[in-house]
């Protein structure tokens, strides 16, 4: 039971949501940038090529993730979530020792398995099964902690590649991700409240107003999968990852526009200083102004990042790098907050599986999209033209956005329940 003296624990649960995505998303996917150009450089490859690794993390990761939900509901949280951090970090570790394509991709595949466990599902699944009150500042400041971790990691695994080299650089990202996940996973994180015999946050404040314990109430999946509303949705999810994995190439950007791996390394930390402040902006426009405000404010500021991007001055590309950054908070924070907001409680797990699903895959094929437009268009004019490709999918993933919340509101009304559901009422 909750002491009402003491901190609650969803605050203990948030914290260890925090350091899952930080070692997850954000010293290892966040930073995997500043490793293109070295790499491709000391072992010759083709950057298209290279970033294959990407794709192969993308497809084991959909291959997984519609079974995450299920399996943390039927095994203990503490194995799968520890039994993951152990094969993710380790081949992070490992990468430094590779020479060839075959062995960074064989790497990517085992961290795409693990990563299903780690990075797209847990945070938001366990966040939102244990704050009733206040789960957009809870998701978005866990989701912001990646962030803050890759502005902080890109420097400083810069600085190790240019002083000991990209496999000294690997070395240390493996073990720093190994800290800062095996501990929480094992020690820390359980899935729900009930499994410790607590309630979630504001539970009580809930029950206050109605007069009786809150269901699980919202549209059942089997539904959800049969209305277009739904997959509209998801497919602003797969455009939303698209535009989110351009962030692996700014450090190459950086160095092939001529301004140095140095400044490279800085606009992905403006970057993650744009998906910090994006998480938490969207998250608390979200609790104060409902679903459409944000996804608009994230469409919009993602669209100007773009827009700043394509211009050739440094100050200006330093600055849509940073507004770039609500891309990612757009993609990881906006996406699970609509689906539990439209959809409800009731199925939410399952659901948010599909979401994460096109996540990990949209993230992994554009990356190599990227990659390959660099190869046969030249450096400099290939990332000029990924900008422009970049934008066109910003504006269509908005108006999949007012497509899919109109239609999914309509359909969510028929499963609301005297006037407290699940299903949000914000606008």
């Amino acid at each position: 039971m909750n002491n009402p003296g003491r901190i609650h624990r969803a605050w203990w649960m948030l914290i260890g949501c925090c350091l899952l995505q930080g070692g997850s998303l954000g010293i290892v996917h966040n930073c995997r940038g500043i490793f293109y150009a070295p790499v491709i450089e000391d072992l010759g490859f083709g950057m298209g090529a290279f970033t294959f690794y990407v794709l192969f993390f993308g497809v084991c990761s959909c291959i997984v993730l519609p079974f995450v939900g299920t399996l943390f509901r039927r095994i203990d949280s503490r194995i799968l979530l520890g039994g993951a951090s152990l094969v993710f970090s380790g081949t992070v570790f490992a990468m430094g020792f590779f020479r060839t394509l075959p062995a960074f991709y064989i790497a990517g595949a085992l961290q795409g398995f693990a990563g299903a466990f780690l990075m797209f599902y847990p945070a938001p699944y366990i966040l939102g099964n244990w704050f009733h009150k206040k789960r957009g500042l809870a998701v978005g400041l866990a989701a912001a902690f990646s962030g803050i971790v890759g502005g902080l990691g890109n420097p400083l695994g810069n600085a190790i590649i240019r002083t000991f080299g990209w496999r000294v650089g690997f070395f240390s990202f493996g073990a720093i991700s190994l800290l800062m996940m095996l501990p929480v996973s094992v020690f820390l994180l359980r899935c729900s409240p009930e499994d410790v015999g607590c309630r979630p946050y504001g539970a009580e404040d809930d029950e206050a107003l109605t007069g009786e314990s809150c269901p699980l109430d919202g549209v059942p999946a089997s539904r959800a999968r049969r209305e277009s509303a739904f997959w509209l949705l998801i497919l602003a999810g797969l455009l939303a990852s698209f535009t989110c994995s351009y962030c692996s190439h700014l450090s190459p950007i950086g160095i092939y526009f001529g301004y140095g791996s140095a400044v490279g390394a800085l606009m992905v930390s403006c970057s993650m200083a744009g998906n910090v402040v994006g998480k938490l902006l969207l998250g608390h426009l979200y609790d104060r102004f409902g679903l459409r405000v944000s996804l608009a404010a994230g469409t919009a500021v993602t669209a100007a990042g773009y827009l700043l991007l394509l211009i050739n001055s440094l100050t200006a590309r330093i600055a849509g790098a940073a507004l770039y950054g609500f891309s990612m908070a757009t993609s990881t924070v906006m996406i699970a907050i609509a689906i539990r907001d439209i959809y409800g409680s009731r199925d939410c797990g399952e659901l948010l599986s599909y979401s994460s699903m096109v996540s990990a895959l949209g993230t992994s094929v554009n990356a190599v999209i990227i990659g390959y437009m660099v190869d046969g268009f030249g450096r400099q004019r290939g990332y000029i033209i990924s900008f422009w490709y970049g934008l066109v999918l910003t504006l269509a993933m908005g108006a999949l956005f007012i497509v899919s919340v109109r239609r999914g509101r309509k359909i969510a009304a028929e499963y609301k329940t005297g006037g407290n559901a699940g299903v949000s009422s914000k606008p």
